[in-house]
């Protein structure tokens, strides 16, 4: 069936989780972009609407689904053009996957509006390169999340390998971010204060703490997931950049989280909760006051792991 419009939906998403640092992402149950793709033309085109809707750039080439679709229509020499509605659902800039979700609803939705039968990885590539908008540079992570959903492990970025492991169905997640602005580039600027040489036995540590991490999903071991989410390497870099970071981890252990992390480049944080010892609405709350104790309001919630992209809606 020839479309000619698609509306998908993709999903909040973390990176990281502590020791895995561009190779682990976990897409959440919510927030979630929606992103309404026509056909038209020629030509990409662009509205966004929703949070923050007037701080992302509607230039194809520095938004980061701009980017996508017409890396999309010039590979497949598509004679079209796509105009994009973009109603964002996730805050931009709290390290929550925000340009990552509509980088991956629109490789997902051009894969359907054009029957181009890409699988996941060819997706997450594309996706991959809308990042450079935001981040400076390709990461797959967060894409890699919010297309396929649950848990991934970005094995390799040349060829492009993705593992996707299923939640475990007792992992309860606990977010909290607080009110403060952040630059466009955030991203970029948060990777500069990481060091470029690591010493061989924080190496060491975050090997051994990401393969247990990967080992709890595969077992569905949600405590051996939280007590892995441990970094030497890149948070304790980081950490400064979060006010209340502190506190706030030490708030949501007092409240049963299991681990707790910067979910991506922050400054949102993200724990992660078994729902059989702990409730993790209450390890949110107890994460928000973390943040108002360094002067800052905060907003929280609960959530669990989710799907990846899917479509809402379809148009012959």
């Amino acid at each position: 069936m020839s479309l000619n419009r698609v509306v998908v939906q993709a999903p909040a998403t973390t990176a990281n989780l502590g020791p895995g640092f561009d190779v682990f992402g976990l897409a959440l149950a919510e927030p979630s972009d929606k992103v309404t793709l026509t056909r038209i033309s020629k030509g990409v085109t662009i509205e966004v609407s929703g949070l923050s809707a007037e701080t992302i750039p509607t230039s194809p080439e520095k938004n980061t689904a701009g980017v996508v679709a017409n890396a999309m229509l010039k590979e497949f020499a598509l004679k079209m053009g796509i105009h994009l509605h973009i109603e964002k659902g996730i805050l931009p800039g709290m390290g929550l996957g925000s340009s990552a979700a509509s980088a991956a609803a629109v490789a997902y939705g051009l894969n359907h509006l054009f029957s181009l039968k890409l699988e996941p990885k060819e997706l997450i590539r594309f996706a991959a390169k809308g990042e450079t908008a935001s981040a400076g540079s390709e990461h797959a992570d967060n894409v890699s999340a919010a297309i396929c959903g649950d848990f991934v492990i970005v094995k390799s970025y040349n060829p492009m390998e993705i593992v996707n492991l299923k939640a475990p169905p007792n992992l309860e997640l606990a977010v909290a971010y607080p009110h403060m602005p952040t630059p466009s580039n955030k991203t970029q600027k948060a990777r500069t204060v990481v060091s470029k040489q690591v010493p061989m036995e924080k190496l060491v540590h975050n090997v051994g703490n990401a393969a247990a991490l990967a080992s709890g999903f595969a077992t569905g071991n949600v405590d051996l997931i939280g007590e892995s989410m441990n970094d030497a390497v890149v948070e304790p870099e980081r950490a400064f950049l979060i006010p209340g970071y502190q506190k706030v981890k030490a708030n949501a252990f007092e409240a049963g989280a299991s681990g707790v992390a910067i979910s991506g480049a922050g400054p949102a944080m993200i724990a992660v909760v078994n729902r059989r010892k702990a409730n993790a609405f209450k390890v949110a709350e107890a994460m928000k006051a973390g943040f108002e104790s360094a002067g800052f309001k905060a907003t929280a919630f609960a959530t669990k792991p989710g799907r990846g992209a899917h479509t809402v809606e379809m148009e012959p």
